[in-house]
């Protein structure tokens, strides 16, 4: 027993140090761990961020690195938020930049107070225009500069100029994603319509893997799991409502078209199943907000 307990804190105490080796402490508000900014850069940076704050009590935290050490960008900004408690308590209102050289990815995390001003469109939108653009030549003392001159602004109610592009993915693309969203319900509607009375499963299959695609697209592992999972009831629920009502009007010598079963919700006996209450559901924003890329 004493030399179990020996080694539990002989190897208790190696842990703490490696953990600890991955998040250093902070050195200031600007924090060059890759060595890639000018000492000009990061003393105007420091003084900007130290204004900021005495202004606001917002703190913005700007971290570069070499490597992420085998862990995605999400999982380390979130850990080294955590680790440093970026912002004041009881306000979450700090924000982390964080650029991971080797990955050449870059990610923007508001705590919870600046979400509502650091959105995640608004971040998206810096990261694109503006650090991706300069990181690409290798530019790093401009995009970051000029990164953290936007996320200034963005905390104090400003907004950051948008790109054409922006504009029809963000402003326009709310159209574009709803007739997105509609027509992978239609999809597995219509994979349930194909399939009555031969299995019941399709349906839901076929909404658990337009859930997935859909959370893809916006880049998010939580909206691919919850789309996967609400469309997946979905798909189900066509497939038994569906199902129900063509072996209804088979049984009752009816004819089993399209138009005549009213897309398939009108069973036998002049009764019917009506699916408009299957019209949508509500997905839970991500953990930490913000927006991330690479260039």
């Amino acid at each position: 027993m004493v030399v179990g307990l020996f080694l539990l804190i002989v190897f208790s105490g190696q842990a703490v140090p490696v953990f600890a080796a991955d998040f250093p402490a902070p050195v200031g508000y600007v924090n060059d761990f890759a060595d890639v900014l000018s000492s000009e850069t990061k003393q105007t940076l420091e003084q900007q961020l130290a204004q900021l704050e005495e202004d606001s009590s917002i703190e913005l935290a700007v971290v570069t690195v070499e490597s992420l050490g085998g862990i995605t960008i999400d999982d380390y900004a979130v850990r080294l938020f955590e680790a440093w408690e970026i912002g004041k308590k009881n306000e979450d209102n700090g924000a982390l930049l964080l650029i991971a050289v080797d990955e050449r990815k870059w990610r923007i995390e508001p705590g919870y107070g600046l979400e509502p001003l650091l959105t995640d469109s608004k971040a998206g939108r810096i990261g694109r225009n503006i650090l991706e653009t300069n990181f690409g030549g290798g530019d790093f003392d401009t995009g970051i500069a000029e990164g953290v001159a936007a996320i200034i602004k963005v905390v104090h109610g400003e907004d950051v100029p948008a790109t054409f592009a922006d504009v029809a993915g963000e402003e326009g693309g709310g159209g574009v994603w709803v007739l997105f969203f509609i027509g992978t319900i239609f999809l597995s509607y219509l994979s349930s319509f194909l399939s009555r009375s031969k299995r019941w499963w399709p349906g839901g299959i076929v909404g658990a893997i337009l859930g997935v695609i859909l959370g893809i697209f916006l880049a998010s592992i939580v909206t691919s799991i919850l789309a996967a999972i609400g469309l997946g009831i979905l798909g189900l629920l066509f497939d038994l409502v569906l199902s129900k009502n063509y072996k209804k009007r088979k049984a009752g010598d009816l004819p089993t078209s399209w138009w005549s079963s009213g897309g398939g919700f009108f069973g036998g006996g002049g009764s019917g199943s009506s699916g408009g209450s299957f019209g949508g559901f509500s997905g839970g924003r991500s953990g930490g907000g913000g927006a991330r890329g690479s260039w």
